[in-house]
């Protein structure tokens, strides 16, 4: 199960945790502990996109940091993680 966690993963353009449930056809409980799994043994990890404020603006009306965006987090393959996946084909 948690090969296939990891290789639908890989195959998401945008990672979404309900999607995933919905590809391996278990609850959003499952399919997170499968994730953090994957995530103590090395296959993936979690990065965040964060919106910063560079303080050049002229004005911070505008500015997504201004307004309190939050950070855009998702996962990425670890090299551990696309040697497995390469290992199955």
């Amino acid at each position: 199960m948690l090969f296939e966690a990891l290789m639908q993963i890989s195959k998401m353009e945008f990672y979404s945790l309900t999607q995933l449930a919905r590809n391996l056809k278990v609850s959003e409980d499952m399919a997170h502990h499968l994730v953090e799994q994957l995530k103590a043994m090395g296959y993936i990890k979690e990065e965040s996109f964060g919106v910063e404020c560079g303080g050049d603006c002229k004005t911070c009306a505008g500015c997504p940091a201004a307004k309190g965006a939050l950070p855009i987090k998702t996962l990425v393959i670890t090299e551990k993680g696309k040697q497995a996946l390469n290992l199955a084909n």
